[in-house]
Parts: structure tokens; C-alpha cells; sequence
């Protein structure tokens, strides 16, 4: 019986393979792959991003994908292709609030979109968050400035939740941020917006397109100017070998978390100066994959199996405001109260249409709370 449990294991995984088609996804100007392409299908799982040559391997019966990247237009495929090119997006920055005088603390609101997905050989879950984002960030070193407000703050979101499994569940919530699904957010350890300055390359500054910057063992920033964009794209697994990274506090609470990929891109309104911060900032994408596995994360998430976890993240300014360090202190008072109205961005792309069936599925199911 075991020799037979084997076979059909190796026959799953060859028919897997068999049926298994590569799809390269290249930039409609120059021809070249782009890589971090998060690819959603048609059930809203996030099947995976696109490598350094813009490659990633898909099945034909998860058709129709939903292709989302920073820079260019979101696309929906609906048959087989071998080869997708995109298009440049068209962005415009968000209005920005700037008050004169002597301000030293910079706050900052977003708007942001979360996508998470986990998946196992018999379990597959589903969330899509919401959230309005609150930064603070001190110029220089700040008398009574709390370094650790630089980190996100969530002033108001929106959960969506979906669990299935080979035995026929289908079940949808409203998540809250304490609930086992939860556990695929990774949204306060991702997220970021580039207070920090970044400048243009020599070779950038020279007429040069691209230019990279090596890490230890894979080149770790890609910074691009095409149009009217600036373009930096980092690879955070550039300085770990073999290109995983297993922290080692996880292991400390009893599970293994494996990052397998981890890359940001951020896109500013490129400038005549050649350097770009917050101001310039017009969104960034975050994205992550982590195998995990351990009794501590199956009692967290609720699932038997080894799991993989797939998150992204959009990201877009809405708000940009310079205060002074009484109008900082003031707005601590109530640090953990505050709201924050959702405000949508007019520059904000499309949602892939699974997760807008999953939205007004919840949204019918389940009414929110008045």
C-alpha cells in the first residue's frame, strides 16, 4: 500500500509539471521581463510573482488571471498565452498638504490594499484587507519624537475572509485582527513609505535607463527611469544565501517560517534634480512568500499541512502634512482612538474581479454592523 501511496505521489507531481505552462511577462516598450508580478486566479489565490526574467509557471484550469505591477496596467488574461506584455500605467500624485514654518515631524496617511493567501494540500484561505495608514517621521534628531512612529499605524480598515477545503467547506467572514486567518497578514513587518531620499545613479544621471546595485549574492536595487517615472525595486533575500531566509524568532515560538521571495517597488514622479522622497512618492508594492510549517503555526492558522503564504500590498499617499512637535504631541494623546475616513486615491487600480465577487459576497452574507 505504501508503494502505491508513492507512486500516485510521483504521478501527481508529474502531471503536475506536465500541465504546468510558463508564462513570461514583458514591458510592451523594451521587451524586457518584469519581475514582481503578482498573479491572482481565478478563485483569488495568489499563485505566485514573477522572477528576475519575468517568469512564472501557471495552470490552464486557473485561468482567467488577474496580472497587478507596479507601473503598469492591471491586466486580465482569459486563455492561454505563452507571452504578456504590459503596458505603462498612467499615475498623478495625490494633493498634498505642506504648512510653512518651523515643522520638524512629517505625517503621512495611505490608503493600502492587502492581499493574502495561504494553501495547503487540502486547504486553501483567502483575505483581502483595507486600511487607512498613519506615519510620523522626524527630520534630524527631535526632541520628544517617538522613532518608533514611523512604523504603520492602522486608523480604520476593512476585513474580508474566506476558508475552503477538499471536503466541500466555503466559509466567509469579517475577520478581526485577532482571528487564526488573521495570521496571513504581514502588513505592520511589510509596509513602508520612503521618507528617505533616493537618488539617481551616475549612470542614471548620464542617460543610462536602469542601473543596478549588487547585494551579497544577488543584485539587491533596480532603479529605472522610464516616462515620468522613477522606478526603485529592492530585493530584500539579495544578502541571504540561496536566496531563503528562515528568521530564526519563529523557530523560538515553535514554527519554521521560510521567506522564499520578498521584494518591494516603490514609483516616484521623476524630477529634474534627480532625487526623490516622499514628496515624489506616488505608490509602492510589497510582496512576499513564506512556506511555513510547525505545530505552533498549525494551531495558529488552523490547518494541518504544511502551509504557503503568499502576501501583497498596495500602497498610495493620501495625505502629507508637516506639523510641529505640539501638533505631534497632540495627536499622540489619542494614538490608539483615532479614526482615519477612508479615503480612495484617484490613481488607484482596479481590484482583480475575484476579489470584488468575494467583497459583495461578504458584504450580502454577512451586513455590517451599523
Amino acid at each position: 500500500m505504501k508503494k502505491l501511496y508513492f507512486v500516485l505521489a510521483l504521478l501527481n507531481i508529474y502531471y503536475g509539471l506536465l500541465y504546468a505552462d510558463k508564462l513570461t511577462v514583458v514591458d510592451i516598450n523594451d521587451k524586457t521581463g518584469v519581475s514582481g508580478v503578482s498573479v491572482l486566479s481565478s478563485n483569488g489565490m495568489i499563485l505566485g510573482f514573477t522572477d528576475e526574467a519575468g517568469e512564472v509557471s501557471i495552470k490552464k484550469e486557473d485561468l482567467p488571471l488577474s496580472l497587478r505591477s507596479i507601473g503598469y496596467e492591471t491586466v486580465t488574461i482569459t486563455d492561454s498565452q505563452d507571452t504578456i506584455f504590459l503596458k505603462p500605467a498612467v499615475y498623478t500624485l495625490s494633493d498634498i498638504e505642506i504648512k510653512p514654518g518651523d515643522r520638524p515631524i512629517t505625517r503621512v496617511i495611505t490608503y493600502a490594499r492587502e492581499y493574502c493567501t495561504g494553501a495547503t494540500p487540502s486547504d486553501t484561505l483567502q483575505m483581502y484587507n483595507e486600511y487607512m495608514l498613519e506615519y510620523f517621521f522626524g527630520e534630524g534628531k527631535v526632541k520628544g519624537y517617538d522613532k518608533s512612529d514611523a512604523r504603520p499605524y492602522s486608523r480604520n480598515e476593512r476585513r474580508y475572509g474566506r476558508i475552503a477545503n477538499s471536503s466541500g467547506l466555503d466559509s466567509v467572514m469579517r475577520p478581526k485582527y485577532n482571528d487564526d486567518i488573521a495570521s496571513l497578514s504581514f502588513l505592520s513587518n511589510m509596509a513602508f513609505v520612503p521618507f528617505d531620499m533616493r537618488e539617481e545613479t551616475e549612470d542614471l544621471k548620464h542617460g543610462a535607463l536602469s542601473d543596478t546595485i549588487p547585494g551579497k549574492y544577488y543584485p539587491k536595487f533596480i532603479y529605472s527611469k522610464n516616462n515620468d517615472f522613477f522606478t526603485v525595486n529592492c530585493d530584500a533575500l539579495s544578502d541571504h544565501k540561496g536566496h531563503k531566509w528562515s528568521p530564526w524568532f519563529f523557530k523560538m515560538l515553535g514554527m519554521t517560517m521560510e521567506m522564499q521571495q520578498a521584494d518591494w517597488s516603490t514609483i516616484f514622479n521623476k524630477n529634474n534634480e534627480g532625487k526623490y522622497g516622499i514628496y515624489d512618492f506616488i505608490f509602492g508594492t510589497y510582496n512576499l512568500k513564506v512556506h511555513g510549517k510547525g505545530k505552533m503555526l498549525k494551531k495558529m492558522i488552523g490547518v494541518n499541512d504544511a502551509i504557503d503564504i503568499y502576501c501583497y500590498i498596495e500602497q498610495y499617499p493620501v495625505e502629507i502634512e508637516r506639523l510641529t512637535i505640539e501638533e505631534y504631541k497632540e495627536l499622540k494623546e489619542d494614538y490608539f482612538s483615532r479614526k482615519e475616513d477612508f479615503r480612495e486615491p484617484s490613481n488607484l487600480q482596479p481590484l482583480p474581479e475575484t476579489i470584488e465577487k468575494l467583497v459583495k459576497r461578504i458584504n450580502s452574507e454577512i451586513p455590517k454592523n451599523k
